[in-house]
């Protein structure tokens, strides 16, 4: 039953926003001028006003599963924005506040909404990829954050579309944040030279949550936000998620990974061709 609702998830109708590889990763317009493209180490990298909603209703109408769902947001990591996210420690941080989230109208079932993918790329190799899988998750009229590391099978693998291929678990963890109404929860992604960190208040006291990266020559590539494939997700789920305003004004899109065989070092640059100025 939950493999079928995993698959139906396809077939859903997500609230107004970009489709598919769209130009931009908010759906509030915001507003004001953008910020400079260089700030000092020591900005708050806390969530701003961009602000992501989805939501999934299965309509009966779908009788077919669709290749592609709408609503995906990318962001990929340009120097400009890593710049920007740094806080005094030098961490690259994500401040993100989950507004609002309801899991379906029946409380007597299992709900989950896996909605953000954060992934992360070698620069010293090809083929291989890690990623942060991030779901909320109601069970017994109890809401976790469902927290899974994964070694990708292929390079920009993603829970978006269909696939044979299923991904290495390497770790799970869970953060019981409380009852069903959850809103205005905060929360943080943080990238440091050995690690990949989640962080999640609840009430007054924080939690953290570390899974290591192979070498400090991993570097995170994209980060998706959207409503995704291989959970048990029921009809009337919405989630709603603040993100720094820098998704806004920095935004990008990820750059694809390079092709070559799977642990295949990159080859260093020939030094007899000169560089383009």
């Amino acid at each position: 039953m939950k493999k079928m609702l995993g698959l139906l998830a396809i077939a859903v109708s997500l609230a107004a926003g970009p489709a598919w590889a769209g130009e931009e990763f908010c759906d509030d317009s915001g507003g004001g001028p953008d910020p400079p493209e260089t700030t000092e180490s020591g900005q708050d990298p806390g969530s701003g006003s961009c602000e992501v909603n989805l939501a999934y209703t299965l309509s009966m109408l779908d009788t077919l599963p669709s290749e592609i769902p709408r609503g995906i947001r990318d962001i990929g990591f340009s120097d400009t924005l890593l710049r920007r996210l740094r806080n005094p420690f030098n961490e690259v941080e994500i401040g993100w506040d989950i507004h609002e989230v309801t899991l379906g109208m029946d409380t007597s079932q299992p709900s989950e909404a896996r909605m953000i993918e954060w992934s992360f790329r070698p620069s010293d190799k090809y083929g291989v990829e890690r990623m942060l899988a991030i779901s909320l998750r109601r069970k017994e009229g109890e809401v976790s954050v469902m927290l899974d590391w994964l070694q990708s099978p292929a390079p920009d693998w993603s829970y978006a579309t269909p696939s044979r291929l299923e991904p290495v678990w390497l770790d799970h963890r869970s953060i019981v944040l409380g009852g069903a109404d959850v809103i205005n929860q905060s929360a943080y992604l943080k990238w440091v030279s050995d690690a990949v960190v989640v962080g999640v208040w609840t009430g007054e006291q924080l939690q953290e949550v570390r899974f290591p990266l192979p070498s400090a020559s991993w570097k995170p590539v994209r980060l998706r936000n959207s409503l995704l494939l291989g959970a048990p997700t029921q009809s009337g789920t919405q989630v709603s998620i603040g993100w720094p305003d820098a998704f806004r004004h920095l935004w990008s899109k990820p750059v694809p990974a390079p092709m070559g065989l799977p642990d295949e070092p990159v080859a260093p640059p020939d030094p007899t061709v000169p560089e383009l100025q």
